[in-house]
């Protein structure tokens, strides 16, 4: 076994030669005795010993609570400290600078070597710490993720390598400090600071996880970036009331969404143009519907997802008529009941077209079933109440109205007004209910109004 080496710092020869004397027998080495503040720290650095005996109170400007300070926080050695004193105040001081251990003068041998061992085991445990900390920080630091630790006061307690790199700083800067303090060097120039508090303090005081699905940062080149984070409460040893949050750079995902959203609309309006040159009598019509479906949407406080893929089904819900003979589509007088059976046949045409295009909502059943009715007399399956899709309900009331108040080729326009008693006296019976309720309120409070 490698004989450990022992600093004594003591200015009391008589007692540094005594203990050094027990030492020696108990077999470890003791390269040196020194008796002040300013050796200790100069022996430390060049003697790297394995532990060091250091007494509180010896000679020199720089006492032993000080020197084990500094010891400390530049060469890691353990320190044992000796003292003639029990008064809790000088140990509070003696505390700060995280002692392995403390001997009051005078002490028996077996004392002496008990303290030692136990300050020796201390030491390995907390260097193997030291050492699976660092090692799990390396592996946080190579994560492109963002991942960081925050108090209760928002402050950093830990950021990895590609966190800091944001902030246009290291993980060291940004320990201590809060994004408000750290936001003007950074590269981010535009951040909703209010947002980021009133989540962290619902992670942290609600002890829940939040979800940020989608959160953009400008940058200071003018580049916008895009974020999904997770902010979880955490249980700390040393510090209660954190957070662990995780930001995932979703920037490339959102452009790619943006790239094929755009696609998805211009393949849109491309299908539109050519129901439009087909049946110039419903020129329109379309985008009409589309407007007021999106207002009713809104109204009833529809969720984003469902109103985008609403957009989408109102803007195309009579595609399938470009199955249908263009002479009846703009015939000036009634449709004979075959010319109409053939008309009812769009919503399965529009369905069979739309079902190949592959949307990220439902755009196919919604076209499908917006000539559905609640009690079940729509066609072309017959659904009824809750079975259809609220997209479809919406744009059935959409439909019927826009189409009322406008001009058609077998008869004028028969007003606003007409269309508004329509749907309000079907209400419950052809017409979901709430849709119709949002529609008229839209109307009636002049929140929505058709332009030409």
């Amino acid at each position: 076994m490698e004989t450990r080496t022992i600093l004594i710092v003591e200015d009391e020869k008589i007692i540094a030669e005594d203990i050094k004397s027990t030492l020696v027998k108990f077999n470890y080495k003791i390269p040196d005795i020194v008796g002040n503040g300013e050796k200790a720290i100069k022996k430390a650095k060049e003697l790297k010993p394995d532990l060091i005996l250091m007494d509180i109170m010896i000679e020199g400007s720089i006492n032993g609570i000080e020197a084990a300070k500094r010891i400390n926080r530049e060469f890691e050695i353990p320190i044992v400290f000796l003292t003639a004193y029990s008064d809790e105040k000088i140990l509070e001081q003696a505390a700060e600078s995280s002692p392995f251990g403390y001997l009051i003068k005078p002490f028996e041998d077996r004392e002496l070597r008990a303290t030692i061992e136990m300050a020796f085991y201390k030491s390995k445990m907390e260097k193997r710490l030291r050492k699976n900390r660092n090692f799990l920080l390396k592996v946080i630091d190579t994560v492109p993720n963002n991942i960081f630790v925050k108090d209760k006061d928002g402050k950093y307690l830990m950021v990895n390598d590609s966190f800091a790199e944001l902030y246009n700083t290291t993980p060291k800067e940004m320990v201590g400090k809060t994004d408000r303090e750290l936001i003007a060097r950074s590269k981010i120039k535009d951040i909703d600071l209010e947002s980021i508090t009133k989540d962290d303090f619902n992670v942290i005081h609600g002890k829940k996880k939040v979800l940020i699905p989608e959160e953009s940062f400008s940058l200071d080149n003018g580049e916008k970036i895009w974020f999904q984070t997770t902010k979880v409460p955490l249980d700390s040893p040393d510090i209660s009331d954190v957070l662990l949050g995780v930001s995932i750079d979703i920037t490339e995902l959102k452009n790619s969404f943006s790239r094929l959203q755009t696609l998805m609309e211009e393949t849109v309006n491309g299908l539109v143009l050519a129901v439009e040159k087909r049946d110039p009598y419903t020129a329109g019509h379309q985008r009409r519907v589309s407007l007021l479906s999106n207002a009713i949407a809104e109204k009833l406080g529809l969720e984003k997802s469902r109103a985008d893929g609403l957009r989408i089904a109102s803007i195309v819900h009579d595609i399938g008529k470009i199955n249908v003979p263009s002479e009846i589509l703009s015939k000036p007088g009634i449709l004979t009941n075959a010319e109409f059976a053939l008309i009812k046949t769009h919503p399965q045409a529009g369905f069979e077209i739309l079902s190949i295009i592959n949307f990220p909502w439902p755009v196919a059943e919604i076209v499908l079933q917006h000539q559905e009715r609640i009690d079940g007399s729509g066609y072309p399956n017959g659904l009824k109440s809750n079975e259809i899709l609220i997209e479809a309900r919406i744009i059935s009331v959409a439909d019927v109205v826009e189409a009322i108040a406008s001009h058609r080729p077998y008869r004028p326009s028969l007003g606003l007004a007409s269309a508004l008693e329509e749907i309000e006296s079907m209400k419950g019976i052809l017409y979901d209910k709430n849709v119709v309720d949002a529609c008229l309120e839209l109307f009636k409070n002049k929140e929505f109004s058709f332009q030409d």
